[in-house]
């Protein structure tokens, strides 16, 4: 088995305005489908990143700068990843496809892990 990280991108307002009954909810659909696949031998980890600003390090050619991240004017965010085992892309879709954040939000991004032995 291969392992592919799931890359949840949305907008940065996305659950700004929810109310905690409807945050809950999400959340919950969530905590049900890594349970799931944690019972399956699927899911292999994962983490919500924090709310707000992180930071993006630039190589410059007098050093480092460093800049809160994302942008302001970016579209969607990163708000977490989660890894899961799959035989190739092709199941790791299959899997992806039934996560809540298909419905929830509108994007999701895989990306297989490269095995460093």
């Amino acid at each position: 088995m291969k392992t592919f990280m799931l890359l949840l991108n949305h907008a940065p307002d996305r659950y700004s305005d929810l109310s905690e009954d409807d945050f809950m909810t999400i959340m919950t659909d969530y905590i049900v489908w890594t349970e799931k696949l944690t019972a399956d031998g699927i899911y292999a980890g994962g983490e919500k990143l924090a709310d707000g600003p992180g930071r993006l390090l630039t190589k410059t050619d007098s050093g480092v700068e460093v800049h809160d991240s994302p942008m302001a004017e970016l579209a969607e965010v990163l708000g977490g990843v989660m890894m899961i085992k799959a035989a190739d892309y092709d199941a790791a879709v299959t899997i992806a496809k039934t996560c809540p954040h298909m419905v929830h939000n509108s994007s999701l991004e895989i990306r297989e892990i490269h095995a460093v032995d």
